[in-house]
């Protein structure tokens, strides 16, 4: 499965400030749509006092639903009625969400980040987002918001409406899922909005090259920088805490496989767990991927003195990974050092992206609509300086029917003591190394790169790297000078915010039209057979080696799945040292769902038995807050039709 990677997710206002036309700029030349033309300059109101909001909110995928990030080609079937042409899930590693977190100074002086477990983000998504909220809010949200996949693969697809074989990386279009993700979406980001309160913030930068490492053997010859181990991150204070971290590190956190039939928020929804598991008060950690085109996990080693229970592959791994960043981040936090009057400002910059925008010549990258898979089933070079000739034109050709926009998004500004710059979909390690030093040459400020931001356009690496072929170079959907282009126009960005010009050298494209032109009809959640009965209760003891599992009937997975909170056997819920409870929506539980009769026997039934069985390591091998000892029991909460939850109690079981 050396295709299993995401190559082409594909298709993935009041402006800040009014035009002041007395300190316009010469024409510059903005290269292959643009003219000569008058820039005029902003006028920026003066930033308020600084508020801070955060917000989480549950991603609506119903268990059940294929994946997106890997190639469902000759895969074994996996039947649900939310999966077409790829294996549908039916493991649950804790809850998939949506996290923002808004920071605010008033108009113009504002930023919502919001990180999703999903594989990335394409406009269209993004453009719906931000129609949902200016209808509720009455404002747009165009240069603030940045929107970012963490890059699991083990998040929900179908939410790319796109034909022919790009389905084969997501699967088919599901609008009511398309829509339920929109308002969610959108809820976060108004909750976190509503959630604004006096705040302070800090900035620091950390590093460690044990969480990642390259997997790029195509470049290693080329003189380009292979590894950054910077870790940026921005801390919120409010009423004296630490309320949230927004940080960013390449680590392309793909752990778990297609085969694994799971959703979950992989690498980089475990470390947030990890890092929040460490404190002793509730925090949200944001952990962006940045440029990890190049990069993947690393697999740290277990320590020598390691006691647990068995848990699925990767499991193990993920909680190391979450330690190596936590030990980072968490020494830092006591030497920040916050203000309450820091720079926030981002602006969001639509660019222009074709074959004659990029500047292709005769016979050179002949695919007027974008092409991907060039070379495909080939090897890089790994042994020698010599570029492979030819592999432009060994693409596979995108049709204008896949719905690729000829435009993408980068958003740049600063926030506290950090520059900022986005990146639509995967850059290398050298190629924003060179964006990041014009951002700190200009600003002054150490800069964070924040990467699967606000489109996806494959993957991006300077020519000279991409003509060394192999897997990361075919996952350009523009090229061999898709990246080089890419960071030129984001240098220009940054320029552009650095000098409050309105407009940048370049002429922006109108935004790209949200997906509209689809209908359905509603799911209609099927009946369940005695909900709330236990199946298969806790067994009566386990030792610190062994797992507690239960199984009890659930409901339809469109409803959303069962929540199992760990409680005493008295009834008090089990916390964890930030104070937050103990249940499976976190990544200590995991869930596995087996409907009787299953999908494939029957695609349609009156009613089932949603058999949902629940697993729990008595004990982590890398840890936890929590160390359990004596007698406990579950609380269930499953979800109904009716919109009310039903609870049932297990029986009581000791741990050793």
């Amino acid at each position: 499965m050396r295709f299993a990677c995401l190559l082409t997710v594909l298709v993935f206002s009041a402006c800040d400030g009014a035009p002041a036309p007395s300190d316009a700029s010469p024409p510059e030349d903005a290269g292959q749509d643009a003219g000569p033309r008058m820039r005029t300059r902003e006028v920026l109101p003066d930033p308020g006092p600084l508020r801070a909001g955060v917000a989480e909110a549950r991603l609506p995928a119903p268990l059940g639903i294929g994946t997106m990030g890997y190639g469902a080609i000759d895969v074994e079937p996996s039947v649900t009625p939310f999966a077409e042409r790829f294996p549908g899930t039916t493991r649950m590693h804790g809850e998939l969400t949506f996290r923002a977190v808004a920071i605010s100074r008033g108009d113009a002086h504002e930023v919502v980040f919001v990180r999703m477990d999903t594989v990335g983000v394409f406009q269209q998504l993004r453009e719906a987002v931000l129609d949902t909220l200016e209808a509720r809010l009455g404002r747009r949200l165009d240069d603030a918001l940045i929107l970012a996949g963490n890059h699991t693969h083990s998040g929900p697809g179908r939410m790319l409406m796109t034909s022919g074989a790009l389905v084969a990386l997501g699967d088919t279009f599901f609008p009511e899922f398309y829509d339920g993700v929109v308002e969610a979406l959108a809820d976060v980001i108004e909750a976190a909005l509503d959630d604004l309160q006096p705040a302070e913030l800090a900035t620091a930068v950390v590093g460690t090259s044990d969480a990642h490492r390259d997997r790029r053997c195509a470049n290693d010859m080329l003189p380009l920088l292979q590894e950054s181990p910077d870790l940026l991150f921005i801390a919120v204070r409010r009423e004296g805490r630490v309320d949230a971290i927004v940080a960013s590190y390449a680590y392309h956190g793909t752990v778990l496989g297609l085969d694994d039939h799971t959703l979950s928020g992989d690498m980089g929804s475990v470390v947030e767990h990890r890092v929040e598991d460490r404190l002793d008060f509730p925090t949200r950690v944001l952990f962006f991927n940045s440029f990890g085109a190049d990069m993947s996990p690393s697999s740290p080693a277990a320590a020598p003195d390691e006691v647990g229970a068995d848990q699925p592959g990767g499991y193990d791994r993920m909680d190391r990974l979450g330690d190596v960043i936590a030990d980072a981040i968490l020494p830092s936090l006591a030497d920040l050092e916050f203000g309450a009057e820091p720079d926030v400002r981002v602006r969001t910059y639509r660019v222009p992206i074709s074959t004659a925008d990029i500047g292709y010549g005769a016979g050179e990258f002949d695919y007027r609509h974008g092409g991907a898979f060039c070379g495909v089933g080939s090897e890089g070079n790994c042994t020698d300086l010599t570029p492979i000739e030819g592999l432009d034109g060994r693409c596979v050709p995108i049709s204008r029917a896949e719905r690729l926009p000829k435009q993408t998004m980068i958003s740049v500004g600063a926030v506290g003591g950090l520059a900022l710059v986005t990146g639509a979909g995967e850059w290398s390690t050298s190629l924003a190394a060179g964006v990041l030093e014009r951002a700190r040459e200009l600003s002054g400020l150490d800069a964070m790169f924040i990467g699967y931001a606000n489109d996806y356009v494959g993957y991006s690496l300077t020519e000279e790297d991409w003509f060394m072929g192999g897997y990361e170079a075919s996952g350009a959907l523009w090229g061999p000078r898709q990246g080089d282009y890419l960071a030129a126009r984001t240098r220009e960005a940054l320029e552009t915010f650095d000098e409050t010009w309105n407009e940048p050298p370049w002429i922006e494209p109108a935004r790209a039209a949200p997906f509209t032109d689809y209908t359905y009809e509603p799911y209609v959640p099927e009946a369940a057979q005695e909900p709330g009965r236990l199946l298969a209760d806790v067994p009566a003891s386990v030792t610190q080696t062994e797992l507690v599992t239960f199984t009890v009937a659930g409901g339809d997975p469109w409803l959303g799945a069962p929540v199992a909170t760990l409680e005493r056997a008295d009834g008090t819920p089990v916390t964890r040292a930030n104070g937050r409870p103990f249940d499976s929506r976190s990544y200590d539980i995991w869930a596995d769902l087996r409907p009787e009769p299953s999908y494939a026997e029957a695609e349609r039934a009156d009613s089932r038995t949603f058999a949902w069985t629940f697993s729990m390591p008595a004990r982590r091998r890398a840890g936890s807050s929590v160390s359990l000892a004596g007698d406990y029991r579950f609380r269930v909460s499953i979800p109904t039709a009716a919109g009310e939850s039903m609870e049932v109690t297990t029986g009581t079981f000791t741990v050793e």
